[in-house]
């Protein structure tokens, strides 16, 4: 499926570590690129700074410009500037789900 150029809105659901910081920010992306067999997705801040990013936080990652809107849950591996601008490697955990409208 062809995530790039998609908007992802990124917001920790919790920490690993006891006493880190949990952030309650929703942060915007743009998707750059997804690896299928790496269950991967590379996002850049489109907002924040990298460090505003917890490398110590489990995240719910909501795509949200397709016709059926997705979530997927993981941790952010890399953070990381290039010519791209501000990267994160995000590591998807149990794949995709539909997003349920309330």
């Amino acid at each position: 499926m062809g995530y790039e150029g998609c908007t992802a809105k990124l917001r920790m659901e919790r920490v690993i570590l006891e006493d880190s910081f949990f952030d309650e920010t929703e942060y915007l992306c743009k998707i750059i690129a997804y690896d299928e067999e790496e269950e991967t997705l590379y996002l850049v801040s489109e907002e924040a700074e990298l460090t505003s990013y917890s490398l110590d936080g489990i995240y719910e990652c909501s795509i949200e410009n397709l016709e059926d809107p997705v979530i997927c849950k993981g941790i952010i591996k890399e953070r990381y500037w290039n010519k791209a601008g501000k990267v994160m490697k995000f590591k998807i955990q149990n794949g995709f789900y539909k997003k349920l409208l309330n």
